[in-house]
């Protein structure tokens, strides 16, 4: 039995994805040890599933469509550099999503839904992100350094479908292969 290494994420549109290398060429003047996600493989991720038997996909794509069906298309805004687990001990470099109280429903209703399927969530409370890059060991960030860019601003996101994505490992890094598209707002 085959396992897949399966996330749901939204996906970034090209006008995103090109502001957000802006970003991090900017970024990677005061922040030169962190090592900066290729753009085109950045996303909004609503759920790591991990390794997951293939069989369980067709699954997930179901509980998935009949969520995404009840949402309308909708807006966030990206905005915001920050980083986790805090600024003086930097893992991760992010941008924030903000803007959308629908982000947090349909991230609710998905993971009831796919809680009530068999899949659990997360333990930690859903923080919308882009990971814009990983530092290799914790840095002790100055506080100006990410204050400056406190309010980065890389336009709206559109929320029009979400994809499950299979993650492939590779030295060069993740390789994303989109393995369902599910439109919003779909059905009745």
């Amino acid at each position: 039995m085959r396992q897949v290494r399966a996330f749901l994420a939204i996906p970034l549109p090209e006008a995103r994805r090109r502001q957000l290398a802006q970003l991090q060429r900017e970024l990677s003047t005061v922040l030169p040890r962190v090592r900066w996600s290729a753009p085109e493989t950045i996303h909004l991720t609503l759920r790591f599933f991990g390794d997951v038997p293939e069989e369980s996909l067709e699954k997930i794509t179901e509980v998935v469509l009949s969520v995404g069906r009840s949402f309308a298309p909708f807006q966030a805004d990206l905005k915001g550099v920050g980083a986790f687990p805090s600024p003086t001990r930097a893992r991760v470099i992010w941008l924030g999503v903000t803007g959308a109280p629908s982000l947090s429903q349909l991230h609710a209703a998905l993971d009831e839904a796919l809680g009530q399927a068999g899949w659990t969530g997360e333990e930690r409370s859903f923080s919308p992100h882009l990971t814009l890059g990983r530092a290799r060991e914790r840095l002790a960030l100055q506080p100006h350094l990410l204050e400056r860019y406190r309010d980065a601003d890389c336009g709206p996101l559109p929320v029009e479908q979400l994809v499950l994505y299979e993650s492939r490992l590779r030295p060069t890094g993740a390789i994303h292969l989109p393995l369902a598209t599910i439109p919003l707002g779909t059905g009745p």
